[in-house]
């Protein structure tokens, strides 16, 4: 299941001045990586040029074929040094995926620090699916404290929420149920677990459910209302939407995704993507 679902499309106007913005940015610098292009198979030859001279595109369509292992070895150290060039630039999708390499030590010695650090960048910039593996990250892992820092969890949750991500919202329901980093509430938990529901999520109907049977008459209402009411903000494509490979044959694949967990209204988080 993708993590990100449901979300809006963008007025005719909006979605003409994201692809003005959707531009990939050129990168300052490949000299760094010229020996690890030169292995590239001669069939990108092109594709490899035009990385070396900057391209933003082309450095995009490398690092996921050699994530991929689409057109050449599998490679995900040098998918993570490509990725690394366009996220130094600045471009969010490049951040989230620079990010996955360090949370799941694929290509690089694993670093959560690192990993909190380039989420939170593209997090910044309004990339949902970052918003949520960083709330994870802080749901899931001690702080400094020894415990999990589940206030910063539950905003970055919020966040992903409010732009429509079905786990974040299921997540965030979790906390307000049992009171974790934020004030234990269960109308907000109710109104979060019928957001996840409403994108089809079985599990998180069932708790929505269970949640309404310790609700009074009144608060029902309210939390009803809550849900009723609740519209996605709209996200920024330029931000959220990398170019599709040229070749692929359909969606990519996220870097090592698995299934979200599916837990118990007494677990915290599902994974990231």
């Amino acid at each position: 299941p993708q993590t990100t679902q449901a979300l809006a499309t963008a007025a005719p106007a909006e979605a003409k001045a994201a692809q003005a913005r959707s531009a990939v940015p050129q990168v300052s610098s490949m000299a760094s990586l010229a020996g690890d292009l030169a292995t590239l198979p001669a069939g990108l030859s092109k594709l490899r040029q035009a990385a070396q001279e900057g391209d933003g595109t082309a450095v995009w369509e490398l690092a996921g074929r050699a994530a991929d292992g689409r057109g050449l070895p599998r490679d995900l150290s040098l998918a993570a040094k490509l990725y690394e060039k366009l996220a130094g630039a600045g471009y969010a999708p490049a951040q989230y995926k620079y990010a996955g390499h360090y949370e799941k030590g694929a290509g690089l010695v694993r670093d959560l620090d690192k990993a909190k650090m380039w989420y939170g960048r593209a997090a910044e910039q309004g990339h949902a699916r970052s918003m949520h593996n960083l709330a994870v990250i802080y749901a899931e892992n001690p702080s400094a404290t020894g415990k999990p820092d589940y206030a910063s969890a539950a905003s970055w949750f919020r966040q992903g929420a409010e732009y429509g991500v079905r786990d974040s919202q299921y997540n965030l329901a979790v906390l307000y149920a049992r009171g974790l980093g934020l004030t234990q509430d269960l109308a907000q938990s109710y109104a979060w677990f019928a957001a996840a529901a409403a994108q089809g999520d079985e599990d998180a109907g069932k708790k929505r459910d269970d949640v309404a049977t310790k609700l009074s008459p009144a608060d029902l209402a309210a939390a009803r209302s809550i849900a009723a009411n609740f519209k996605p903000h709209r996200l920024d494509r330029a931000v959220n939407e990398p170019p599709v490979a040229k070749d692929a044959a359909g969606p990519m694949t996220l870097l090592g995704a698995p299934a979200p967990i599916a837990p118990a209204l007494g677990q915290t988080a599902r994974k990231g993507v």
